[in-house]
């Protein structure tokens, strides 16, 4: 498993995006935390790239914890593996996480830190005239498609109704040029995060995205696991961060690095 280590000394590199989060830290007796991200991918938030993790997540966590001296390793495993062993302490953080009630019951989750636009892809092939979807109950009673262990409460779907036998996005796009999914459900900027990143065109061969009706976008946190010591100092410690760094323009400057 690759694995990227995020320290001090790497501040330098995000230099481009402005300064660095100033004011007063927040005190952390840790000097080290581990972190996961989605296996599948998730660009342009996490990815591998040259044999480590990047991504605008990773520069976050190294803008935010960097100053303060401790180092940060991400980690990629598998999506359902990052949660439940966040969960059981294994990782101190569960990077780009969206909002359900079981989360927030069993993790500390931070103030978001982007949003995302949910969308619903289908193959012009399947459906050369398209599909009559007005509102999301459309959705609802069509054969809908989406990762494993995946949260699509977002949406606004009925999340207890999506297929989530996938394991990878290609794996959903042939499910649903093959027919056996009517839609699958993504958002837009992963599937055009991973074009820039990596070259991969989910889009390409007849597949055509379309923004769910009636929603303006899916918030995303960072999952704290409850079994650190120190939980809600980083919690506090992230919140100020993203805080600052909203307001200063240095969130959105990091993500323009990677889509423009």
């Amino acid at each position: 498993m690759k694995i990227a280590t995020l320290s001090a000394t790497a501040i330098a590199a995000t230099a481009l995006t402005g300064s660095l989060l100033s004011g007063p830290a927040l005190a952390l007796e840790t000097s080290s935390l581990k972190a996961c991200g989605d296996g599948a991918g998730w660009p342009p938030y996490t990815f591998e790239k040259g044999g480590q993790v990047q991504g605008y997540d990773v520069d976050v966590l190294d803008a935010i914890f960097g100053k303060e001296g401790v180092d940060v390793s991400v980690e990629m495993p598998p999506w359902k593996r990052c949660v439940l062993q966040t969960k059981a302490g294994s990782y101190d953080i569960a990077l780009s996480a969206s909002f359900n009630e079981e989360r927030d019951r069993d993790f500390l989750l931070t103030e978001y830190y982007y949003t995302l636009q949910p969308s619903y892809i289908y193959s012009t092939t399947q459906h050369p005239n398209g599909l009559q979807v007005n509102s999301v109950s459309d959705l609802n009673n069509l054969r809908m498609c989406g990762l494993l262990g995946y949260n699509y409460t977002g949406f606004g779907v009925d999340d207890s109704k999506v297929r989530k036998s996938a394991k990878s996005f290609e794996q959903l796009v042939q499910k649903t040029e093959a027919g056996r999914c009517d839609v699958f459900l993504a958002r837009y900027e992963i599937l055009a995060g991973f074009k820039v990143a990596q070259g991969i065109d989910y889009l390409a061969d007849n597949m055509k995205a379309v923004a769910v009706p009636g929603n303006s976008g899916d918030k995303f946190y960072m999952m704290i696991s409850r079994e650190h010591p120190e939980a809600n100092e980083i919690k506090a410690t992230l919140d100020a961060g993203f805080k600052e760094m909203r307001e200063s323009g240095q969130l959105q400057a990091m993500l323009d690095e990677y889509l423009n």
